[in-house]
């Protein structure tokens, strides 16, 4: 009888101690970690299903807008970036850049000055935008009422009325007024007003 009780409890010790081996084999075997983007090890056996490349509907996009001047840091919480989608990380940081190098007016306006990815961790993905106040320089020549306006480089605030009258123009300098005749520095605009000027 207590050999039976020593030979079973024997096969029991032998079992869980096997298990143990297998759940260390398992977990903590130096073949089952790899290396990540950012030079980190992680263990594939625990996070296969939340890697972060190639994105997919289920990645998750945290934006950041952030006014360094302000002090503001704002957050946003996106479930999509159509873009974005089937994309590695290569492919991300090109979007990025290309959409600083194509940026909309209103973008420009807001004082946009860059887009990064900021970190990339399981099924997440985190972006910032970065916005500073824009610096306006130079003068915009515009038509008012028939005559000529000099704008600030902001293109809202009046620098000077003009008695110069849009007719007295010559026809290619009418379309460029017409839109919005750029005037680089106070020189520029001199030379302007004292050609046009009767």
């Amino acid at each position: 009888m207590k050999r039976n009780l020593y030979f079973a409890l024997f096969a029991f010790l032998s079992g869980i101690l096997s298990l143990s081996g297998i759940i260390f084999f398992k977990y903590f075997y130096p073949e089952n970690y790899v290396k990540d983007e950012s030079g980190n090890y992680i263990n594939i056996t625990v996070s296969e299903n939340t890697s972060t490349f190639p994105v997919n509907k289920s990645t998750i996009f945290n934006v950041e807008y952030d006014y360094p001047e302000e002090g503001r840091l704002l957050k946003e919480q996106l479930k999509c970036i159509p873009a974005l989608m089937g994309c590695d990380k290569t492919g991300v940081e090109r979007y990025l850049k290309d959409y600083m190098d194509n940026l909309s007016k209103e973008e420009k306006e807001k004082g946009l000055v860059s887009y990064k990815l900021i970190s990339y961790n399981g099924n997440e993905i985190t972006l910032r935008k970065t916005f500073r106040s824009p610096i306006t320089t130079g003068f915009y020549a515009k038509s008012f009422n028939g005559l000529i306006v000099i704008l600030k480089g902001d293109e809202k605030t009046v620098y000077e009325y003009t008695q110069i009258s849009l007719s007295s123009l010559p026809e290619d300098l009418r379309a460029d007024i017409l839109k919005g005749y750029y005037l680089e520095n106070e020189e520029e605009l001199y030379n302007f007003l004292e050609s046009y000027t009767s």
